[in-house]
C-alpha cells in the first residue's frame, strides 16, 4: 500500500472520537473475518494514547452488531483487553474437522465439545500464555500449526499471518487476500466513510 494512503488514514483517524477510533481499529485488524473469509482474528485494545479497553466494553454489542460477528474476551487486564473476534458459522464448520478435533485433543479440547465449550476452555489456556493452538481457531492450516508447536525454532518458508512450512503458494494467496480485505477498508475510511457504517459498503471489501 502507497505510504501516502497509509499517512491520510492515519491522519484521519486520530480524528475520530473513541468510539469510531474503535471501529476503525477492528474493521482494519479483523477485516478478513468480518467478510467471511476468516474464521477468527484477535485484536488487543490498550488504555494507552485512547481508551479503548474502556471504550470496548461500551460498545462490544454495536460492534457485534454492526459487524455481524461473534466475539469473546480471551484475556482481561486492568490496561487492555484481547478479544477474538470470529464468525460463527465458519469457525463452527472448522473446527469439526475430525483431524483438527483429534490435534486439539491433545489440548484439552474433548472431541464432544460444542463451539461455546471450546471457547471457553481456549480462554481459560489464555491465563498463562498465548496458546499455539490457537493457529486452529485462526483458520491457518492445521499442517503448519502441527509443525510450529512440535518445532517452533524449525526453519520456515515464510513468515506472514503465520509460520507457512507447507504449500507456499496458497499461503501466499491468503495472504494476498487478506491484505487486499484490509487495504480496501483502510481506502474507505481514507475516503470519508465512517468505519461504524463500512458494512454499507461491504462490496468493496474484496476487490482482490
Amino acid at each position: 500500500m502507497h505510504k501516502n494512503t497509509i499517512k491520510e488514514y492515519v491522519k484521519r483517524v486520530n480524528n475520530f472520537n473513541d468510539e469510531e477510533y474503535l471501529f476503525s481499529t477492528i474493521a482494519v485488524s479483523s477485516g478478513p473475518t468480518i467478510m467471511g473469509e476468516k474464521p477468527s482474528s484477535i485484536v488487543t485494545l490498550k488504555n494507552s494514547n485512547r481508551n479503548l479497553r474502556d471504550c470496548w466494553y461500551n460498545v462490544r454489542e454495536k460492534v457485534k452488531n454492526n459487524f455481524n460477528i461473534d466475539y469473546i474476551e480471551l484475556n482481561e487486564e486492568k490496561e487492555f483487553v484481547t478479544v477474538l473476534i470470529y464468525n460463527r458459522d465458519i469457525l463452527k464448520d472448522i473446527l469439526e474437522n475430525k483431524r483438527k478435533r483429534s490435534f486439539l485433543k491433545r489440548f484439552g479440547y474433548d472431541e464432544d465439545m460444542e463451539l461455546d465449550e471450546m471457547l471457553k476452555h481456549l480462554k481459560s489456556r489464555f491465563k498463562r500464555s498465548c496458546p499455539h493452538e490457537v493457529g486452529i481457531f485462526l483458520g491457518y492450516p492445521i499442517a503448519d500449526v502441527a509443525m510450529f508447536v512440535s518445532c517452533p525454532n524449525k526453519a520456515c518458508l515464510k513468515v506472514g499471518y503465520w509460520k507457512v512450512y507447507h504449500n507456499l503458494e496458497q499461503a501466499e494467496y491468503i495472504f494476498k487476500k487478506y491484505d487486499s480485505i484490509k487495504a480496501n477498508i483502510i481506502n474507505l475510511i481514507k475516503q470519508g466513510v465512517n468505519p461504524s457504517q463500512l458494512m454499507e459498503y461491504r462490496v468493496q471489501f474484496n476487490c482482490y
